[in-house]
């Protein structure tokens, strides 16, 4: 049974050796940490609770029925001793990898040495988890696209009018600029829109031509269909009329996606709710759904619906929940989102304003109003991208691991 709550009540003494020992244990303090290995050591018996090593340490003082220990050594002047208390109580059969601030070849090495079994350094990354946790603690690895290709990232909104396209628009921006690589920002509204017009521009019918028929659709639909929103990113979208009767076919949205994913390093897709059966291929083939809602009724509502619809299509360790102008004025306490949800937000961005407002309006990325943007789509622009999360990478090839 997995336990999606930031922080957990102590351990019921009613617990069995039995049940519990195949426990996975996590201490962390930050939501972005709890969500990665959520997701990354999910399908495990995982509880993950608020804290560090010290108040890891407090727990194995009365309860040592575990078979892993995950715990973060952040902001420790001396971790080694916090290692030593943690050793007097911890049974030599359980298994502890730490995550912390020190990235440090050395500090490395003397973790190893003392056997532990993994230090990731901070921030990390579902993939990191994917990548270099789970098989050291479960022994398998968690499916996850092997195939070449673009990192697709798919925005549903729970809500109209929550802000989804804003922040597809914006993260596509911010990817490109943070990776330096090429990003294509593809609108699969072709009715009523918005990432033209908050863009200021206007598409053409080349993708509601491919995707309806992808016998028509070659490398140069790319050339046809996509807008430069600047040097790295372009948008592909349409603008069909409301009666216009559309015949949208899976294998379009396949084929489209796939010369997108040829092309660019990161495809970023507006996806309409409720997800016609045509859409599914999208889910299939992204790596993070983001699942945006705004603290209302209807949002909690549709972003539970959503989040089902994703985990039934491609598995729920792709799903990510965004909280979009938290603490708006009238929107729900945190805790009422937090109980509906069964955890905290896996992401959350502030409410910032009438900025955002404005640059619909004028037709601009709301990057070049709203400074305090770029600061709240940095976590989320690592969770994707792993730029900035880990240089575990490096120290793993020059120690030949």
């Amino acid at each position: 049974m997995s336990v999606n709550m930031a922080v957990v009540d102590p351990p019921e003494e009613t617990t069995t050796s039995l049940v519990a020992r195949n426990r996975i244990v996590c201490f962390v303090n930050d939501e972005l940490s709890a969500a990665a290995l959520r997701k990354g050591l999910d399908g495990s018996n995982l509880v993950i609770r608020r804290g560090t090593i010290r108040h890891a340490t407090r727990m194995l003082e009365t309860d040592t029925d575990l078979y892993a220990l995950v715990t973060d050594i952040s902001g420790l002047d001396d971790p080694f001793t916090e290692l030593e208390r943690l050793a007097s109580v911890c049974p030599p059969d359980v298994k502890v990898a730490l995550i912390g601030d020190n990235r440090e070849i050395t500090f490395y090495r003397e973790l190893m040495e003392i056997g532990l079994t993994e230090y990731l350094p901070t921030p990390i990354t579902r993939d990191i988890v994917l990548d270099q946790l789970r098989p050291k603690l479960i022994g398998d690895a968690a499916p996850v696209q092997n195939d070449r290709g673009g990192h697709v990232v798919s925005i549903c909104g729970a809500q109209g009018g929550a802000g989804a396209t804003s922040i597809a628009i914006n993260l596509a921006i911010q990817l490109a600029e943070t990776t330096k690589a090429k990003v294509a920002l593809l609108d699969l509204h072709l009715q009523n829109g918005e990432t033209a017009v908050m863009l200021g521009v206007r598409p053409g019918p080349g993708l509601r031509i491919a995707l309806e028929n992808p016998m028509r659709a070659d490398t140069l639909f790319l050339e046809r269909a996509a807008i430069e929103v600047n040097d790295r990113v372009c948008l592909i979208a349409g603008d069909e009329d409301l009666d216009a009767k559309l015949d949208i076919t899976e294998a379009g949205v396949r084929h489209v996606l796939g010369l997108l994913r040829q092309r660019f390093n990161y495809v970023v897709v507006d996806v309409p709710v409720p997800f016609p059966a045509s859409i599914y291929p999208v889910i299939q083939m992204s790596r993070h759904v983001m699942v945006l809602l705004e603290a209302e009724v209807t949002g909690l509502r549709n972003a539970h619906a959503l989040r089902n619809a994703v985990t039934n299509i491609a598995g729920k360790d792709r799903v990510f929940t965004l909280l979009n102008r938290a603490g708006r004025p009238g929107g729900l306490p945190r805790a009422t989102i937090v109980k509906a949800l069964g955890a905290e937000p896996d992401m959350v961005i502030p409410d910032l304003g009438k900025g955002m407002t404005q640059a619909v309006n004028l037709g601009v990325p709301a990057l070049k109003h709203v400074s305090g943007l770029r600061r709240h789509l940095a976590p989320i622009v690592r969770e994707i991208t792993g730029v900035g999360a880990n240089k575990k990478a490096r120290w793993k090839r020059w120690l030949g691991l």
